[in-house]
């Protein structure tokens, strides 16, 4: 392990970091919170000054060759990278006084991880420079940090590729230019002119700039954060509803194929497998829960209000607008979506864990796991009664070959192992099961919020601190792929040979 080259990089990366502190001097100055800009620069000192000091000191020792910065170096320096950027993140809600240190980090865990999960329980009445500070942290995470290292990654080497290769923001290869940098730069650009799109949009159809921009940077980001306590909802409007659907499906789409459209190869988008299977997974799950949301007459024990019978069009309207939040892990709500059947509450779960595109901002397993797994499964079941037929697995014209197909089946087992466990500490803590298990889907899977108390229309903030602790460090996990924070435990990892 080269610690001298990891700390000289986090350095900078701090150092850089630093200033972004201060475009909230612009909200706190335009909305006359002028209370909250000493914590601003208070937030910008500290993280500059430490930046600096590892830059300085590991100056001299860390001149060695790019080539000897590989792998190790590439995953410690992603996997403390986002540690460092999540807890310096949560500085300006906790200099300010507005959350504690656990509540302060959990809030900027969620919200660089873009999973949308929080403790604030009013959110209008919550400071404006600090909603916007909330939404801007799921514009940086969003694309994934990997983009703001564009300025470190010329001096990485191959390890430049490598640290790529750990983003969970990885499109498909075949959709990478040669040079890492020039790509990033290419996919900034078509996440920041979604941003803008969106924001229009919204404007035109009564948001207000400010709310449009965070939610803008929310929806991109598949975050969630809203500066409404009820979310999407608190504007009953349809149009709205439907711009966010829509950006919302291109958060949860493989970005790389935003190429093909701008090169106008718009046959080759259409017929990408994982995308056709995604929205069919899309849109049979609205076409069901819509039949199931509206056949549904009972009521839910929670101490909720009793479940109001849907016409054809409130349930279309709900469940489509619901089942896109879900499944591309925005986590946005119209409505209280635990007042519905058990079945519509679950498969809601089912398709946060499934998530959307590799190479999107959604989190979950991602479709082209599941195709592969699903795949495997089928092919194992057939080798059954016909054992000797020896049926290679196809992505279209791609063969997958074994390598590939134990990778999946590796992570889908770490990823179950950890959401069992995970799930067994949270009941241990003494929340009700189904709140434990929906926890971690969430935390995991990015998606925001879960079911009973944690809810589309609750918080976290009732979460006991050791709930809060494991479920920031599985938002990490979910966002980083899992293995890039696992292998920071490993005594061998940090070993010099």
């Amino acid at each position: 392990m080269k610690y001298f080259q990891l700390i000289n990089y986090l350095g900078r990366f701090l150092t850089g970091y630093a200033f972004i502190f201060l475009l909230l001097l612009v909200p706190a100055i335009f909305y006359q919170e002028i209370d909250i800009v000493p914590y601003i620069f208070e937030s910008f000192i500290y993280v500059f000054l430490i930046g600096v000091l590892g830059f300085v000191i590991t100056f001299q020792k860390s001149k060695v060759k790019e080539e000897s910065f590989l792998i190790k170096e590439s995953l410690a320096l992603v996997g403390l990278g986002w540690i460092l950027i999540t807890f310096f993140g949560s500085f300006p809600f906790y200099l300010s006084g507005h959350l504690s240190l656990i509540d302060a980090i959990f809030e900027s865990v969620s919200g660089f991880t873009t999973t949308g999960s929080t403790v604030v329980k009013d959110i209008e009445a919550f400071p404006k420079t600090l909603l916007f500070w909330r939404a801007f942290t799921h514009f940086l995470g969003g694309m994934g940090i990997v983009v703001i290292f564009i300025a470190v990654l010329p001096y990485l080497g191959a390890g430049g590729r490598l640290l790529l290769q750990s983003e969970s923001f990885v499109p498909d290869v075949k959709f990478i230019r040669p040079r890492v940098k020039e790509t990033l730069k290419q996919l900034l650009l078509v996440y920041i002119s979604l941003n803008i799109i969106q924001c229009i949009l919204l404007m035109l159809f009564g948001m207000s700039l400010f709310d449009a921009v965070c939610h803008a940077f929310a929806t991109l980001a598949s975050g969630g954060f809203s500066t409404r306590q009820l979310s999407i909802g608190a504007y009953n409007s349809l149009p709205i509803e439907i711009i966010t659907i829509f950006f919302m499906l291109c958060a949860g789409t493989n970005f790389g194929l935003f190429f093909l459209l701008y090169q106008r190869n718009i046959r080759a988008f259409f017929q990408n497998i994982e995308w056709r299977v995604y929205i069919s997974i899309w849109f049979f799950s609205i076409v069901l829960l819509t039949i199931c949301v509206m056949g549904y007459h009972g009521t839910f024990s929670l101490d909720k209000s009793e479940f109001t019978h849907y016409s054809f069009g409130k349930a279309l309207r709900s469940v489509s607008f619901t089942v896109t939040s879900l499944m591309t892990d925005t986590g946005f709500t119209t409505e209280d979506y635990d007042l519905w059947p058990h079945f519509a509450r679950w498969a809601l779960v089912i398709l946060m864990i499934i998530g959307g595109s590799a190479g999107s901002t959604s989190g979950g397993l991602k479709i082209i796991r599941v195709i592969i797994l699903f795949k495997f499964l089928l092919n194992r079941v057939q080798s059954i009664f016909q054992p000797r037929v020896i049926k290679a697995i196809h992505l279209g014209d791609q063969v997958i070959d074994d390598d590939i197909q134990r990778s999946v089946l590796g992570y889908f087992a770490l990823y179950v192992s950890v959401f069992i466990i995970s799930s067994l500490v949270l009941c241990w803590t003494g929340l009700p099961i189904v709140t434990s298990i929906s926890s971690v889907a969430a935390a995991i899977n990015g998606c925001g919020p879960g079911l009973e108390y944690v809810g589309g229309l609750e918080d976290f903030s009732t979460i006991p601190i050791l709930g809060k602790g494991v479920l920031c460090i599985l938002m990490l996990m979910g966002r980083l792929e899992i293995y890039t924070i696992l292998v920071l435990f490993f005594p061998s990892f940090w070993r010099s040979k």
